[in-house]
């Protein structure tokens, strides 16, 4: 099994945390736009995956936010 089989199998089925709120067009819940949320049960795996990734480097990102000194 290759690197990227062995991530896209240990994702859970959705982003859906059932913290379903907008602010604009983006769930602060999950982080996805309303478009990605219709469209996320007819989206093939490779479609999928772009999401998945962008969600990740968002989140490698805030971590890394966290990690600065706070700055008075």
């Amino acid at each position: 099994m290759i690197q990227h089989e062995r991530v896209v199998s240990r994702r859970p089925e959705s982003p859906c945390i059932k913290v379903c709120q907008l602010e604009g067009d983006t769930c602060l819940g999950c982080h996805r736009s309303l478009d990605e949320i219709g469209r996320w049960s007819r989206m093939d795996a490779a479609e999928r995956e772009v999401v998945w990734e962008r969600l990740d480097a968002l989140t490698k990102w805030a971590d890394e936010q966290q990690s600065l000194p706070q700055q008075d």
